[in-house]
């Protein structure tokens, strides 16, 4: 006998409907791919407008030190340097040299910090957004103007991480962190060569 047949006429015929969708049923939207809340297309943005942001750190600090390589140029490669005149290869020049490099690593650590904590949905992405931005304009300021192609990424990258959809991408992140999820477990055996089925 069917189930149609054994059905009393008099119950109402239920209903065909789809399961909740995860929104409604109070669960975290995640990728297929990645497992992850899916990530908006301005994070990704952010993230290559900083790393770029970096690449200009590096760039402007390499210009520098082509011109110092140069005696005759030294006097002019950052505006640090005029500042100051140190006489070529003194202590004092070598220390401004590495003070340079040190605000040069730390603007160029900023950003690509700045920019791959955001790719992983940590909010705080943010201040070290607003950090990076400070540390490129003091590239600008001891560097040369060339450090304000550095500024103007660091500051698109920066606003970015304060939009709405970057917004609700930390919070989602936040959730997903918060429910926890089964870290890695290494197999109890692992079989080199041709598996035992195929032996």
């Amino acid at each position: 006998m069917t189930e149609d047949s054994t059905r009393n006429p008099a119950e109402p015929e239920p209903i065909a409907t789809l399961p909740p969708l995860p929104v409604l049923n109070n669960e975290l939207p995640t990728s297929p791919r990645t497992g992850e809340p899916p990530r908006p297309a301005l994070v990704t943005v952010a993230l290559v407008s900083l790393l770029l942001a970096a690449t200009g750190v590096a760039v402007t600090y390499g210009i520098h030190w082509w011109a110092a390589a140069n005696p005759g140029n030294y006097a002019s490669s950052a505006r640090l340097i005029e500042w100051v005149e140190p006489e070529p290869g003194k202590w004092l020049a070598l220390t401004l040299e590495g003070v340079l490099a040190i605000v040069a690593a730390l603007a160029a650590g900023a950003c690509g910090v700045a920019g791959v904590q955001a790719w992983h949905g940590h909010r705080w992405s943010r201040w070290a957004g607003i950090v990076a931005l400070l540390l490129a304009g003091g590239v600008t300021a001891i560097f040369d103007w060339t450090g304000l192609v550095t500024v103007g990424l660091a500051l698109a990258g920066t606003v970015l991480l304060f939009t709405p959809p970057v917004t609700r991408f930390f919070g989602a992140f936040a959730s997903f962190r918060a429910v926890g999820h089964a870290p890695y477990r290494r197999p109890e055996r692992i079989v080199y060569g041709r598996l035992p089925r195929y032996r």
